[in-house]
């Protein structure tokens, strides 16, 4: 005959807790893997500070609509929060991405976008406002055509954000991934809007007949003026290394401009550079811009901007109207177009 013997309360649930622990242990598993797959976070962060109008800002040096709605956000180090530098955003309503106006840096050290250059932009909306008519279009980069459009209401082509050229530090190179990712949340940098784009930057970066025809088609029978600074240029080399190369070189400015001429001369007779443009960063610094090739001193950008023997003359169908620091403004010819 068997005998049953009567199970402890324990033993009668060890089957159940097996069976959580492991249910558990996957669990544990499973968010321990996922949080492997997820993105650390960017090195630096934008933080905002306050928001206004331009009355609210008198650290901006742009004559801006009284209306604009006007945001100053702080570019902070993500380990230990120090600002890097003081960003000022534009906003032109919910269905439109931020405009970036200006970006004052606050180190020497870390400079991870073009600088701002905002008393030539400044300069350079007064004069859009006081000479452009209301049926004119404007063609440039599209954050200088952002730019515009918000200071002055100017019509534009290209009315989106896209990805900007990021001088990334040697040391976060491994985190490029998140800084793109935190730049294309930030700025609502758009999947859109590329393909246009795409077709200026052929027509700056081809020989310049070819460029000009180019343009022109863009252009259309509409009243076109054409922007270009020079940063453009470097910018080009990095969207088109194949048919643009440009380097550049800062200076430090001293109170002897004839000592820097000649410092700046020394160091392109060593280079052996022909086609170079320098541009004033503040009183401190410059930077010079120089043409590696032949080939790109032969494309339209290069000819529209001031690098070797610059005749702005030759450009069949353009005029230039307006030189306004490192921006210089075209008029485009309707009976060309």
């Amino acid at each position: 005959m068997r005998v049953k013997t009567k199970r402890s309360w324990l033993s009668r649930r060890l089957p159940y807790l097996y069976g959580a622990f492991i249910v558990v242990g996957f669990l544990l598993i499973d968010w321990v893997g996922y949080d492997l797959l997820l993105p650390d976070p960017a090195p630096y962060r934008y933080e905002l500070v306050t928001e206004g109008t331009i009355a609210n800002f008198p650290d901006l040096i742009l004559s801006a609509p009284s209306k604009l709605v006007i945001r100053k956000f702080e570019a902070r180090l993500d380990h230990d929060g120090t600002p890097f530098a003081d960003v000022y955003v534009a906003d032109l309503g919910a269905e439109f991405a931020p405009v970036l106006l200006d970006w004052q840096e606050r180190s020497t050290d870390l400079s991870i976008v073009v600088p701002s250059r905002s008393a030539d932009l400044n300069d350079l909306a007064q004069a859009v406002k006081l000479h452009v008519p209301d049926d004119g279009v404007l063609l440039g980069w599209w954050d200088t055509s952002r730019q515009l459009h918000a200071l002055t209401g100017v019509q534009i082509v290209y009315d989106v954000n896209l990805p900007r050229p990021l001088f990334i530090p040697s040391d976060w190179e491994d985190d490029f991934s998140a800084i793109e990712s935190l730049e294309k949340i930030f700025w609502r940098i758009s999947e859109k809007g590329g393909q246009d784009f795409e077709r200026f930057l052929d027509a700056l970066s081809t020989q310049k007949e070819e460029g000009l025809a180019t343009l022109k088609r863009i252009a259309g029978r509409q009243k076109n003026f054409i922007v270009v600074q020079l940063s453009d240029v470097y910018k080009l080399s990095l969207a088109r290394p194949g048919l643009v190369r440009v380097g550049y070189r800062d200076f430090v400015a001293s109170k002897d401009i004839h000592d820097d001429i000649i410092q700046v001369k020394k160091w392109l007779d060593a280079q052996g550079v022909a086609d170079y443009a320098v541009e004033s960063l503040g009183w401190a610094k410059k930077r010079v811009y120089y043409l590696r090739d032949r080939a790109s001193a032969g494309t339209l950008i290069a000819q529209m901007l001031p690098f070797g023997n610059f005749k702005p003359t030759l450009l069949d169908g353009l005029k230039l109207v307006g030189n306004y620091g490192s921006y210089w403004v075209y008029e485009m010819d309707s009976q060309t177009q």
